[in-house]
């Protein structure tokens, strides 16, 4: 395992161990503490109830209370997932550059390692160091192909597939620098069509996160009125039993995967990084929570029949 490699375990232990004390903190003491100065009514009663084999949270304070560990959770892998596809982008920014590069000076140079170790001091890291990387490791070993597999297998997709051109410039009988310039344009307008791409998928993410915010609010009104029918005398029927605290927590239960859902479709379809799922997790959990239990907020001003009962 070479220096970069620990530094990334290093990063994704410390990102995972801050998530997992942020989450225990907020939901055994962070959160009832704020709440009890703030809005008391919120205070997690953490009461539970069994529906068949499942455990169901069955009060607002308890839903609240876990959704803002959720949130908190994701802060610390949100930062380390930006980290990473920060990273990501910017080898994808070198690639072009680099082949362009490298494909003028392998011309003026002695051997394939040569030119690999010059072009990436020029360029620089972070794409430059895998090069590097791969020009000492194929000065050891003389397996090119080998040596490239090693220094990419920590790259994207795109940068392995790109740099590999360097290769089959190395195993052609031909002209090694028009393999490169030709892999140096396709490069380029590749990240020209896939900023495009992004830039247009960008619009769905609003749709997307639509969806969730509106089971919320759909989900919200039916519990409430749920909650309102519940002492009321149906003809025929005598007297309406739900019990409206297992509703109310087997819909979270439900908005909880559908946000999970969502924010990986934003992350993976539109984004085109699954890494960045815990920034959407946050902010989808954040607003949807909210929106789920604001929601009876739509119906307050409207006088139901029957006796309501105790909102839990």
């Amino acid at each position: 395992m070479d220096r970069w490699e620990r530094e990334e375990l290093a990063w994704l232990l410390s990102s995972a161990a801050a998530s997992v004390l942020l989450f225990a903190a907020v939901l055994l003491y962070l959160y009832n503490a704020a709440m009890r100065n703030l809005y008391p009514p919120l205070v997690a009663h953490w009461r539970v109830e069994r529906f068949g084999f499942i455990p169901v949270i069955v009060d607002k304070g308890s839903i609240a209370a876990i959704s803002t560990a959720i949130v908190a959770a994701m802060l610390p892998l949100h930062f380390y997932a930006r980290r990473r596809v920060r990273r990501w982008e910017a080898l994808e920014e070198q690639l072009s550059e680099f082949l362009a590069v490298y494909a003028s000076i392998a011309a003026s140079s002695r051997s394939t390692a040569e030119a690999l170790l010059r072009a990436a001091q020029l360029l620089g890291p972070p794409l430059g160091r895998h090069m590097e990387h791969m020009a000492r490791l194929y000065m050891a070993t003389g397996d090119l192909p080998w040596a490239h597999r090693e220094a990419t297998r920590r790259t994207t997709r795109r940068v392995r597939l790109l740099t590999r051109s360097i290769v089959a410039a190395a195993r052609s009988g031909g002209n090694p620098a028009r393999v490169l310039a030709a892999a140096a344009a396709y490069s380029r307008e590749m990240r020209r069509l896939v900023r495009l791409i992004r830039s247009r998928l960008g619009e769905y993410t609003f749709v997307v996160s639509l969806a969730s915010l509106t089971y919320a609010v759909s989900a919200g009104v039916v519990v409430y009125l749920v909650q309102t029918m519940a002492g009321a005398r149906l003809p025929g029927l005598g007297t309406a039993s739900i019990n409206v605290g297992i509703l109310l927590g087997m819909y979270y239960y439900a908005l909880l995967m559908i946000v999970a859902a969502s924010s990986l479709v934003i992350a993976r379809v539109i984004h085109g990084y699954t890494s960045l799922a815990p920034k959407y997790m946050a902010l989808l959990t954040a607003v949807s929570t909210a929106a789920y239990l604001a929601a009876p907020l739509l119906l307050t001003a409207t006088k139901l029949p029957g006796a309501g009962a105790h909102t839990p």
